[in-house]
């Protein structure tokens, strides 16, 4: 497949300069279910999880501000492993449980763990890098992830996964990078790995910043703003303040330190377009872009 060929849409979305910021799923906390593949369209209609499972363990994780992903190492399957492992990540504490399943109700009682304080460890969730490979949602998922994950596997064998999709096939390569939550976008494998060693220093790459998971679009997209205008600049050096929305257009108040001013004002307008192609072999369908102007400090 030729990722320049425009009927593919992350070559259609670059090709048309679509803004990035604001387009990461929200989510303040993330369940995360180790599962060797083959994995479904819909990850939750994967087996074992088929059915009712899939749909509680879908709905619990949503009443506790979350959502869920398979995950799994890079490269050969292991055939003889009885059990896999699960983690309830909370993005605001940076904190996790864990632990194990052989059966789906054990993953149902894993997503029942996102409503607790996820802080049965006295340390810091360890970094995780989750790649989206996943080719039964759209194509360009795993032609562009798969050599993203080979090649940060090769820096980064233990904090690197394969993972379901992150939204926005057109925006791939993508990752998120857990505990912190941030969500990155347009990569390959050299900009990944640069992203990536960014990220884990402490220095946010704006100019590939999705959004925060655990804040609101517009949200997003003005930390992402003020981040690429003052960056690279950590994930804490940009947090909002006031947020006053009226009807499509939102005024965060951004809070800074560090390399970011102490008070930086961002206007994010809400767009819908009509061009844009979602997903491969789609036709244009409406999307929803936002563009930020800084209007004040």
């Amino acid at each position: 497949m030729a990722l320049t060929d425009l009927s593919r849409c992350s070559a259609a979305a670059r090709d048309r300069g679509e803004p990035l910021a604001g387009s990461a799923p929200v989510a303040s906390r993330w369940l995360l279910v180790e599962h060797p593949g083959p994995w479904a369209k819909q990850p939750l209609e994967t087996a074992p999880f088929a059915g009712r499972v899939g749909e509680e363990v879908e709905a619990l994780c949503a009443s506790f501000g979350g959502r869920s992903l398979l995950v799994r190492r890079p490269g050969r399957r292991p055939a003889d492993v009885d059990q896999w492992h699960w983690w309830a990540v909370d993005t605001v504490r940076g904190t996790w449980v864990r632990g194990t399943w052989r059966t789906a109700d054990d993953v149902l009682a894993a997503a029942r763990s996102l409503g607790t304080e996820l802080s049965a460890s006295d340390t810091d969730a360890d970094p995780m890098v989750l790649v989206c490979t996943q080719g039964t949602r759209d194509a360009c998922c795993a032609v562009r992830g798969r050599p993203i994950v080979a090649s940060l596997a090769r820096e980064w064998p233990d904090e690197v996964w394969e993972c379901t999709h992150l939204g926005g096939h057109r925006f791939a390569g993508t990752l998120l990078a857990l505990p912190e939550g941030a969500c990155y976008g347009y990569l390959d494998p050299r900009s990944a790995a640069d992203v990536v060693r960014g990220h884990l220093d402490g220095r946010v790459d704006g100019a590939h910043l999705r959004g925060v998971t655990r804040w609101e679009p517009a949200v997003q997209a003005a930390l992402a703003r003020v981040v690429t205008d003052h960056g690279p600049a950590g994930l804490g050096d940009a947090v909002p303040g006031r947020v006053d929305a009226e009807g499509d257009v939102t005024r965060v108040e951004v809070e800074g330190s560090g390399p970011v001013p102490e008070r930086v004002v961002v206007e994010v307008r809400t767009e819908t377009v009509t061009d844009a192609a979602l997903s491969c072999g789609a036709g244009p369908k409406p999307a929803v872009v936002h563009r930020t102007e800084v209007i004040g400090a």
